[in-house]
């Protein structure tokens, strides 16, 4: 058995509950290679299993019988990454008396879970069929100011399964306005730096996808993001400088996809890398998917996003740091990366005339806001709920979930509240309900999060993002 035969029998098993230590075992005996990928699979499905019923998931927070949440309230939107009309084919459906069906799989980003997603569509399925129409819409006008939007009716199976489900609703809409929370260059959520990149990141985070719409190739597959420098390239690797937040930059040597054209990459050219981790025949591979051109203010811009999302996952709370922290911050990345460009000298003028506010805005105004001195991560579910609400109450709620967050209250809103100038925040105990619940799915969300991440799970071994957490409360006092 191949380990990419291993991985789905037990994930298979697991689904269908006939997961056993025996079977695990068995399993290992006929696989060489990657082993601790097999063993981690099914003690992390069961751990992410025990979280789901911890007190973070609280009661208006259930799953269906089918393991299917089905309870969220909110929509999700959706930036799909493989727009191809058939990336799928037939498969025998058990439940179905053997019957085939025709099943297409995208993988996308979604911003109000703070991951990539795989999206299943199944086309003899009237529950899908308003969803493929729409997909199908979105590929054939090649329209790139719209996105994929579902209703609170879709199935999310946590941390990263979509289904249309019965949800008729699903539409397209145009990109918010925060458009780089659709662009994957900047999904601050999946970004490494070279020291994290090839970090703990946990296998139920891994999606079934078709990498390839014409031969079919399949596999499970986790996706990062990075910027860095290409050093070399042949026809099926490339090697690559990826510079650290705290270190030398790291040299790697990735596969390149077949579908990419390397011919037009530059040697010593600065790019945005976007990696897949696929779970080959005999081991672990990462290919790059798909390469951007950067500059050297990319790397500042994403450096400070991902030290702003590795702090909300580091304290728990959506207060970060203050505007000299970031600032700060912001000149120790400059000087940092002004000595990655010394290697080329036309990129030291792309330096000039940036400064903390300009990046703050740029790269990390999407998921942030300054409120007095103090800059808060907003996730994006709760940036989607606050909607045009006054900027009162809008600061009244950021903080309140803050407090929450670090206390680890369950719940967020008791009672009424207002305002320091003595607005009335919420008009009823529906408004209230609505407030705790977008509450419930971000505290829970966050320790999704930290959990696929390695963070704090293991308190005999610290992974790298935990290392890059505590430099920045030595360095910074963040």
């Amino acid at each position: 058995m191949n380990l990419k035969k291993a991985f789905k029998k037990v994930t298979k098993d697991f689904e269908s509950k006939t997961i056993s230590k025996e079977k695990i075992d068995k399993i290992l005996e006929d696989i060489e290679e990657d082993q601790q990928l097999i063993r981690t699979l099914p003690r992390d499905l069961n751990n992410f299993e025990r979280l789901k019923i911890g007190r973070v998931f609280d009661d208006d927070i259930h799953n269906n019988k089918r393991g299917w949440l089905g309870s969220h309230k909110f929509p999700i939107t959706l930036e799909i990454l493989n727009k191809e009309k058939v990336p799928g084919g037939k498969v025998t459906i058990p439940s179905w008396g053997g019957e085939q069906a025709n099943l297409l799989v995208y993988h996308a980003i979604c911003p109000e879970l703070e991951n990539f997603v795989s999206l299943i569509v199944w086309l003899n399925s009237e529950s899908s069929k308003n969803a493929w129409e729409q997909i199908l819409e979105l590929i054939n006008t090649a329209d790139e100011t719209k996105v994929l939007q579902f209703s609170e009716k879709c199935g999310i199976n946590l941390p990263n399964t979509i289904h249309p489900s019965h949800d008729q609703d699903s539409r397209l809409v145009e990109k918010d306005l925060y458009k780089s929370l659709y662009d994957w260059k900047y999904t601050y959520y999946l970004f490494d730096d070279g020291k994290t990149i090839m970090s703990h990141n946990s296998p139920i985070n891994y999606r079934h996808v078709i990498l390839d719409e014409k031969t079919k190739d399949e596999s499970f597959i986790g996706i990062r993001t990075t910027v860095g420098r290409l050093i070399s390239k042949n026809n099926n690797f490339l090697c690559v400088s990826i510079p650290c937040l705290n270190d030398r930059p790291r040299n790697f040597e990735w596969q390149i996809s077949k579908r990419f054209d390397i011919s037009k990459l530059k040697i010593n050219g600065m790019y945005f890398f976007q990696i897949y981790k696929i779970v080959g025949e005999y081991k672990l591979e990462t290919h790059v998917r798909t390469v951007e051109e950067a500059m050297p203010v990319d790397i500042v811009g994403m450096f400070l996003s991902q030290s702003l999302y590795l702090k909300y996952l580091g304290s728990s709370k959506l207060k970060l740091l203050n505007q000299k922290q970031f600032e700060k911050l912001f000149l120790y990345y400059y000087e940092q990366i002004c000595r990655f460009c010394l290697r080329d000298n036309d990129e030291i003028p792309s330096m000039d005339n940036i400064n903390w506010e300009s990046i703050q805005f740029a790269y990390t105004d999407s998921f942030t806001k300054l409120i007095g001195n103090d800059l808060y991560f907003i996730p994006p579910l709760l940036r989607r709920f606050l909607g045009n609400n006054d900027f009162e109450i809008e600061q009244y709620i950021i903080q309140r979930f803050d407090e929450s967050l670090r206390k680890q209250n369950v719940d967020c809103i008791s009672k009424n509240s207002f305002t320091d100038s003595g607005k009335r925040v919420f008009s009823s105990r529906s408004e209230i309900s609505k407030t705790n619940n977008v509450y419930h799915f971000i505290h829970f969300l966050l320790k999704a999060k930290r959990f696929i991440l390695g963070i704090e799970q293991n308190p005999n071994l610290l992974h790298n993002r935990e290392i890059e957490i505590k430099w920045l409360q030595n360095k910074f006092n963040i």
